[in-house]
């Protein structure tokens, strides 16, 4: 009887220890590179409410400028105005990616102090915002792409904004006892300042304060160009962009359409695979349909709260920043890794009944890129989910080449005498084929009527 007793301890001490092993191995496969597929093999079929692909990649990447002007005025009395020069010094980037970004991240710091301690907006005329451009110690950006305020301060700092216009140029500007941010609301065409009493103007001006000059200008200071858009952006040189191979990364059928929706968080166990004049993924009432051409097509069908795609929760700083933030992330888990050289830009956020409209662009190495698609990427989201978007899926490589542009002068010539009148002058790289070579062409960025 004692000898059973004992036995039975034994093998209950067995099993608790046989237990306690399993429950030991589980938490360490959870901590290891393993616990994703095996995250995948016990989670449910369904909507992706935990995370997207792509959701790790830096949201500020989103919020960075194609075009930045340093001004560094001379015996103004600013905190490291230039001494030695009496017109000053302006330093103009544009059509270089990397040097762009360099500036920024210098002045991004500057910029979110200024945009969270922003005070009421105030209107001011032409003049005024022309004086923040050319003759305060500052730095202009100009994004290229319409963004909502919420949005940019959301992509900087993750915050909430009482600021509600669209912008896509602003100027940061140094004054003695603060730092003042004007901004242009592409919805109104007004410009506004913001004077900020908190932001310290020291840093903003040690940033710059390294700067040469490269003789940039805006139309608005030359007679050469007064019938362009008065904020075109000129420089004394001619540009020299890439030339650039495009090719359509989708097309060989199927298995790039499983490799796509895998990307996207679809379920190859519960997707099906058919083809008609194009070729087409369905789970539920959920389904893309791929194009010869690369276009893919997402489209929901069910009810209202059962896609595939919520709108996630990524901080405090509101609906809006939540549904553009998603879209990018979304966009950048199917394009990035299939874009080659090419990178997302926001071109644009339009209000619907039940959400929004949300575009991006592709840019390379700051010049935007026109398709045949129209955007890169086009997002529909009614109701806190994503309902319905397009992907025009393109691949770029540079070729080595350099594109033969006119000289500004003669760039601005050719827009007048087309009948352009006070439209921007701006390179762009059109996608129609195989090669993509940089021209001038014109953009309408005057006063919206309405």
């Amino acid at each position: 009887m004692e000898n059973n007793r004992k036995a039975r301890a034994v093998e209950l001490g067995k099993d608790v220890l046989i237990l306690l092993l399993t429950i030991s191995a589980l938490w360490l496969a959870a901590q290891t590179p393993l616990a994703a597929p095996l995250q995948g093999l016990f989670r449910e079929e369904g909507r992706q409410t935990v995370s997207l692909p792509g959701q790790g990649v830096n949201r500020v990447e989103g919020a960075l400028p194609m075009a930045m002007v340093a001004n560094l005025p001379g015996g103004t009395g600013l905190p490291l105005a230039v001494p030695d020069a009496a017109e000053g010094v302006r330093c103009g980037i544009q059509y270089d990616q990397a040097a762009c970004q360099e500036l920024f991240q210098q002045v991004a710091g500057p910029l979110v102090e200024a945009l969270s301690s922003a005070g009421k907006p105030e209107e001011v005329g032409r003049q005024e915002w022309e004086r923040a451009l050319t003759g305060t110690l500052g730095v202009y950006m100009d994004f290229q792409g319409q963004i909502p305020m919420p949005v940019l301060v959301g992509w900087l700092s993750g915050e909430r904004t009482q600021l509600t216009a669209t912008v896509r140029r602003l100027a940061l500007t140094v004054r003695e006892d603060g730092v003042d941010l004007y901004y242009r609301d592409e919805e109104t065409g007004s410009c506004y300042r913001c004077r900020s009493e908190v932001a310290d103007p020291f840093p903003l001006a040690e940033a710059l304060s390294g700067l040469t000059g490269n003789g940039a200008f805006y139309a608005f200071e030359s007679e050469l160009y007064q019938d362009l858009d008065p904020d075109t952006l000129i420089f004394p040189g001619t540009p020299a962009p890439a030339v650039y191979a495009a090719a359509n990364p989708m097309s060989a059928g199927q298995e790039t359409l499983q490799a796509l929706v895998q990307d996207l968080g679809f379920s190859l166990n519960s997707t099906s695979f058919y083809s008609t004049d194009e070729q087409v993924a369905r789970s539920g009432d959920d389904s893309v349909r791929l194009s010869d051409r690369g276009v893919a097509q997402y489209q929901y069908e069910g009810r209202r709260g059962g896609g595939l795609f919520p709108v996630l929760n990524q901080g405090e700083a509101g609906a809006l920043f939540d549904s553009v933030e998603t879209c990018r992330q979304l966009a950048l888990s199917a394009i990035g890794s299939r874009c080659g050289e090419a990178r997302l830009y926001l071109e644009s956020v339009q209000t619907r009944q039940e959400g929004w409209e949300i575009q991006f662009g592709y840019s390379l190495n700051g010049v935007p890129v026109l398709t045949e698609g129209g955007s890169a990427a086009r997002f529909v989201v009614e109701g806190g989910e994503i309902v319905q978007f397009s992907l025009y899926l393109r691949s770029y490589t540079n070729s080595g080449a350099l594109s033969l542009v006119l000289p500004p002068r003669q760039g601005a010539a050719v827009l007048l005498a087309k009948g352009l009148e006070g439209q921007e002058l701006a390179l762009t790289y059109s996608d129609g084929g195989d090669g993509l070579t940089a021209g001038w062409s014109a953009r309408d960025s005057r006063r919206k009527e309405g």
